[in-house]
């Protein structure tokens, strides 16, 4: 029987795909065999801001938007803030992809799962 799961997608997990030239999606479909990404609207909010915001760090944003697409991402209309609707999905049993510490500490202080890059190049689940 294949491992099938939910994994949320944070702002700084998304931007990692250039800064780190790690693929999340195609790492975590090795990882687990059916795995399902969703994204808050209030992650897709800030991707936006920065892509306004910072010339540099549009075209992070824009391979990340391009990449969200070619993996069939559903956008989840929750609230305005991204690591409250974050937390929300940790509760309902979703893992949560971030490297944001205090996030991270958060999710896993009601026993939720993280997925976060160690060394800059794996992906590793707690």
């Amino acid at each position: 029987m294949a491992l099938s799961c939910k994994v949320a997608l944070d702002t700084n997990m998304l931007l990692y795909i250039t800064a780190h030239r790690v693929d999340v999606f195609e790492e975590l479909k090795k990882m687990f065999a059916n795995v399902e990404f969703v994204v808050p609207q209030s992650v897709i909010s800030e991707l936006e801001r920065i892509r306004r915001s910072n010339k540099t760090r549009a075209k992070q944003v824009n391979v990340a938007m391009k990449l969200m697409e070619l993996n069939d991402v559903k956008v989840l209309e929750l609230s305005s803030d991204a690591d409250k609707d974050l937390l929300e999905l940790a509760r309902h049993g979703i893992m949560v992809a971030t490297n944001d510490k205090e996030l991270k500490k958060l999710i896993k202080g009601f026993g939720g799962k993280v997925i976060y890059l160690r060394k800059k190049k794996l992906l590793e689940v707690i």
